[in-house]
């Protein structure tokens, strides 16, 4: 006797290729009415298609959506930028912080308050000249002719004579500080070099006009004021001026910061002088530094 075959169960592409089709049948006529037919792979590949768009909906969701606050970032170069954003805003809170303190003490100076000093504001000197041309201004040309005309013609021996004026003016000290180079004629030294802190306040000796506000290639920032009685004082090698040319300037007024600016400087200080009429006087004679 031969055996029966038993039929074999569809394979896996047997499904695939296989031919299905749903229909709807009427309860009335019983009829069967066809409504699609497809093979086994056609819903492969819209279960596929809709698992892609499901995921791609979800990555939207995730990098540009509402959930990117939620999941934690692994991005190293996002986690890098907010870094830099963090510093940025720090060291954005201290320079508000350092210009405010700068803007109230300017403020004190417009009203005619008495300053003593401007430490809260640090001058970087790597900063002031890192593009700064030494080339001599034409106001500094003008100033350097006048001031050798004056040494030329103006001194001589009887520089001594002193006009006995001066002994009735009162002089504000310029700077707090020490005389480490005095007046000295012979070696055209004509006025003292007081060395003090960087930063200390420069004040005006007396009351007069700023005929003279700018950089000088050796002197670096100069300020001249002119006084009464044809009196003009010098201040030399400041890191900061805070008056311009023409402005009015009273007695103990700040005028300048004290710094280290110029060719001739080796150091934080200030170099003071007096002049009347076009002579130097030695400014140790009418003010006790």
């Amino acid at each position: 006797m031969s055996k029966s075959k038993k039929p074999k169960p569809d394979s896996f592409l047997n499904f695939f290729f296989k031919s299905y089709k749903i229909s709807d049948v009427n309860k009335t006529s019983l009829r069967e009415k066809t409504i699609t037919t497809f093979k086994g792979y056609h819903l492969f590949v819209y279960f596929l298609g809709l698992l892609i768009v499901l995921l791609f909906g979800v990555f939207l969701l995730i990098a540009y959506g509402p959930l990117n606050n939620l999941v934690p970032l692994t991005n190293t170069i996002k986690k890098k930028e907010i870094i830099d954003l963090i510093v940025r805003v720090d060291s954005l809170e201290k320079d508000l912080v350092v210009k405010q303190q700068y803007i109230n003490v300017i403020g004190k100076i417009i009203n005619g308050e008495v300053v003593d000093n401007l430490l809260p504001i640090s001058i970087d000197s790597s900063l002031v000249f890192e593009k700064l041309k030494l080339i001599p201004s034409k106001e500094d040309s003008i100033l350097r002719k006048m001031v050798y005309e004056e040494d030329l013609y103006n001194i001589s021996s009887s520089y001594s004579a002193r006009n006995s004026s001066l002994e009735d003016f009162v002089f504000f000290k310029p700077v707090n500080g020490l005389v480490i180079d005095t007046f000295n004629l012979r070696d055209s030294h004509y006025g003292v070099d007081v060395v003090t802190h960087d930063g200390a306040s420069v004040k005006a000796c007396l009351e007069g006009v700023v005929i003279f506000s700018d950089w000088s290639t050796s002197s670096g920032n100069m300020m001249l004021i002119q006084h009464i009685d044809n009196i003009i004082s010098v201040y030399m090698h400041n890191s900061i001026l805070t008056k311009k040319q023409n402005d009015l300037v009273k007695a103990g007024e700040v005028i300048g910061i004290v710094g280290n600016t110029g060719e001739l400087s080796s150091g934080p200080h200030l170099h003071f002088e007096l002049w009347q009429n076009g002579t130097p006087i030695d400014p140790q004679e009418y003010i006790d530094f």
